[in-house]
């Protein structure tokens, strides 16, 4: 259960900032985990792109001379 919720009576539990804070990290850990190998491919892909493109660019031109 968790402690800051506020119960139907009225009365509210307390819990440390420690608990709060571990458990927020471990939901962002989580998420992070799961699209990480996503966020990762994407970005080489655009590295990829960005230092390709000007490479191939080169080549076609010095190839049309």
């Amino acid at each position: 259960m968790n402690p800051f919720v506020v119960l139907a009576e009225g009365e509210a539990q307390t819990g440390s900032l420690s608990t709060l804070v571990s458990s927020f990290t471990n939901a962002v850990s989580t998420q992070f985990a799961a699209a990480a190998p996503g966020v990762i491919g994407a970005a080489a892909g655009v590295a990829v792109v960005l230092w390709g493109v000007p490479k191939l660019v080169g080549f076609f031109k010095r190839s049309a001379k």
